[in-house]
């Protein structure tokens, strides 16, 4: 067995689900978390985990690589048998949204959408007048999630909010809380771009972060 250093699952090998040993192979890291792995083994048939998972496993299922992201989310809320659907969506994304929530109402589901910058409340008003001076700062997550709550919404998709924002949302959120578009100006609002290219990547790792701290 390996020396324990921290959970990682980095592995080349992927033993765990692709190779011929049985339950954790013996170099994997996962060794040393036998007891969360039972905990979390034992929460499944749990109400409120089941009824996700199972409908995660389906939607999952039948991905054969033609499907996009929104259809799976579709046909998830269908699998959980949701009635009424929220969204928390970035002003700069309200085309986005009219076609998606076109595709959800077609399908017969009630759509309910924030826009972040919903009640136009700045910075000021809310006792951070220092924040002021950032254009994301009339953004209002808060309200959003509060609004959704309201509305009763059984799922909330998060539209492209800011890094931070979508953060805030999905803590007040009490519907569960999964991700359409993440919000990334330079990559086509696609993050995992910036890792294939040697050029996007050699970028990433030399950035000099020391002049965009907050102060």
């Amino acid at each position: 067995m390996s020396k324990k250093k921290t959970a990682t699952c980095i592995c080349s090998r992927q033993g765990c689900w692709r190779g011929s040993e049985e339950g954790i192979p013996d170099y994997c890291q996962g060794n040393y978390y036998g007891e969360e792995i039972e905990a979390a083994r034992q929460s499944y048939t749990k109400h409120g985990v089941a009824d996700l998972y199972q409908a995660a496993c389906v939607v999952g299922a039948v991905n054969d690589g033609h499907r996009p992201r929104i259809e799976e989310a579709l046909d998830f809320a269908i699998q959980m048998n949701f009635s009424k659907i929220g969204f928390a969506a970035c002003t700069a994304f309200s085309s986005e949204l009219a076609i998606i929530k076109k595709l959800f109402e077609k399908a017969g589901l009630k759509v309910v959408a924030a826009s972040c910058a919903i009640g136009r409340v700045s910075a000021e008003d809310r006792g951070l007048p220092e924040l002021g001076k950032y254009l994301n700062s009339g953004c209002n997550p808060l309200a959003q999630a509060e609004i959704l709550n309201k509305e009763g919404t059984q799922l909330n998709f998060i539209l492209g909010l800011c890094m931070g924002h979508d953060i805030l949302f999905t803590q007040h959120s009490k519907a569960p809380v999964s991700t359409l578009i993440v919000k990334d100006r330079m990559m086509g609002n696609n993050p995992a771009a910036a890792l294939y290219g040697y050029h996007a990547r050699r970028f990433l790792f030399n950035l000099n972060r020391s002049n965009n701290k907050m102060v």
